[in-house]
């Protein structure tokens, strides 16, 4: 077993944060091992130390606190001494009594049950350990700021600032992009009490990370910032279908291009997403004109209701796209996001195709109308409102968009029998 291993059989994730803060610890007297034991001995407020002792070859954990959790912390911290640590030990010398004992009684000893279930897709133990510390601090931090009230807090730019940073060092990229996101000073209050109240959500989850079913996992990991590599994601089931690009967008974080791309399947109705990386001017690898269509297998990322995926190997469909069916109100709409939010309370955006809804204008306020007079918000920063108005002219018109729970952002709009952007 590599070190890796041992430390999957952690109870918990809040067993590998105490192993953690343990490592650091000034308390250990004695660390050492002959090969196939490691042992050592932890100071504290009694004239005998904790001694733990960890087979390596067997994965057999013994301590003698008194708890009641196997392996327990003392247990974790001496597999991350020893990974993160080599030059601290003592190598080849004679086994103290204690340890002697153990090995000669081996019925003593007490034998871990089987590794936590964490998928392929898992971070490392160290990096496990490293988010559930943050994760810690960050929902003391939320509770601090429910308690100061946003207005006081939204003053504040240096906190948010601080708060992404932390964030970062603890390996969470995930939540750290979503406390800049809602650092400007223009960010609306029900955005930000939205997004705080999501991070407070992640953060409860992750306490109840051994007993998600794997896909959960998966989908929590993904939200705190964690990928699975392409290889993991291409084993997932291949889905085959006829694939009809909906709508493309383009945009810039740090230099880094980005390019999302939605697809629907024609057997199906399902939607997938592409997301493609490029840096500086350097071209996208490939191209996705808008009302293509495509034939061939795709592979979604593992999540409870995914939307990114994999298309390794799309070949240009030999017949038109047919199927193309969308929500007559927003009513509809409306309960389909519902059912996919009870899945996914996360979903940043949910990929809606609109048969008959009229562009508005009130206020300054650019909306959606359905035909039964139901009104939801545009995006302020969407740019093409003036385009879906003329496309109207006074008629209703089909509009590809994605739905945050608050607002659309419209993609494309159906022009005679082909879709357009918008």
């Amino acid at each position: 077993m590599t070190i890796d291993d041992l430390l999957r059989y952690a109870p918990d994730a809040r067993a590998l944060e105490g192993a953690r803060r343990l490592f650091f610890s000034r308390r250990w007297q004695v660390l050492a091992g002959d090969g196939e034991w490691i042992w050592g001995e932890f100071a504290v407020d009694s004239p005998r130390p904790l001694r733990a002792a960890v087979h390596l070859l067997r994965a057999e954990f013994h301590c003698s606190c008194r708890s009641k959790r196997r392996p327990c912390v003392h247990a974790l911290a001496l597999l991350l001494k020893l990974k993160n640590r080599p030059d601290e030990w003592t190598v080849g010398q004679l086994p103290p009594s204690w340890v002697l004992q153990l090995q000669r009684a081996p019925s003593t000893l007490e034998v871990a049950t089987a590794p936590r279930s964490i998928p392929d897709f898992a971070p490392s133990a160290d990096r496990l350990a490293s988010m559930a510390a943050g994760l810690e601090d960050l929902e003391i931090r939320l509770q601090d700021i429910m308690r100061r009230g946003l207005a006081d807090t939204q003053q504040q730019g240096a906190h948010w600032q601080e708060m992404a940073a932390r964030l970062t060092d603890a390996k969470l990229p995930g939540p750290a992009a979503r406390i800049r996101r809602i650092s400007a000073t223009d960010t609306k209050p029900e955005v930000m009490l939205a997004t705080l109240g999501d991070l407070f959500l992640l953060c409860h989850a992750f306490r109840q990370l051994d007993q998600l079913a794997p896909d959960r996992q998966a989908e929590l990991f993904r939200q705190l910032g964690v990928s699975p590599k392409k290889d993991v994601v291409l084993l997932q089931p291949a889905r085959e279908d006829l694939w009809l690009v909906m709508g493309v967008s383009e945009g810039v974080e740090d230099r880094l291009r980005f390019r999302r791309v939605w697809l629907r399947g024609e057997k199906r109705k399902r939607y997938a997403l592409l997301i493609d990386y490029a840096f500086g001017e350097q071209p996208f690898v490939r191209s996705w004109p808008l009302a293509s269509a495509w034939q061939g297998g795709l592979h979604y990322y593992p999540g409870v209701y995914p939307q990114r995926c994999l298309f390794p190997h799309p070949r240009p469909a030999t017949r038109p796209y047919d199927g193309l069916l969308g929500y007559s109100d927003f009513s509809s709409m409306q309960h389909d996001y519902s059912r996919a939010l009870a899945l996914q309370p996360w979903l940043p955006n949910y990929p809606v195709y609109l048969e008959a809804v009229f562009p508005r204008l009130e206020a300054g306020q650019a909306y959606l109308q359905d035909v039964e007079g139901h009104t939801y918000p545009i995006a302020s920063t969407f740019a093409g409102f003036y385009a879906l108005l003329a496309a109207s002219a006074g008629q209703a018109i089909t509009v590809f968009a994605t739905f945050n729970g608050r607002e659309f952002w419209p993609l494309s709009l159906l022009s005679g029998q082909l879709l357009v952007k918008v």
